[in-house]
């Protein structure tokens, strides 16, 4: 996973109470990008973060530690939400492109998180990377 995926989006939270989903943090357009830091829930190591902030003001918006096990939802081309744990957060994009842009670099690193992980990967074989012996031959499609 090279570098920095950067979109612009306005971040969303999903509203139990009304079942809608609304801005976070006032709303307006974001710069939303996928890094790895240290977040604040991940207790001084280094892991990838969603992080959003918003471009009127710089103030952030979004801190979301990439877990194994989030559940990333495409509901149509500009609006993609996921949930980690209780939590769930959206982007509305700014367009197709950078929807796409955002679900590949996030796919990116969950499978860089499947593949470091002690359990057996989800991956087959010939899925794995092909980076090193420079045969990229396989596609891997996300879409079901």
């Amino acid at each position: 996973f090279d570098g920095h995926v950067r979109v612009r989006a306005v971040v969303m939270t999903r509203d139990d109470s009304s079942g809608g989903w609304v801005p976070l943090g006032g709303g307006g357009l974001s710069h939303v990008i996928i890094c790895k830091g240290r977040s604040s829930e991940g207790r001084g190591r280094r892991e990838y973060v969603i992080r959003g902030e918003r471009l009127r003001d710089r103030a952030p918006v979004l801190e979301c530690a990439i877990q194994k096990g989030l559940v990333y939802n495409k509901v149509n081309p500009i609006f993609h939400h996921w949930r980690v744990e209780e939590r769930k957060f959206g982007l509305t994009f700014q367009s197709p492109a950078d929807a796409i842009s955002f679900e590949r670099g996030l796919q990116s690193v969950l499978e860089k998180l499947d593949r470091g992980s002690d359990s057996p990967s989800s991956l087959t074989p010939e899925e794995g990377d092909t980076e090193d012996d420079g045969q990229a031959s396989v596609s891997v499609s996300y879409r079901e």
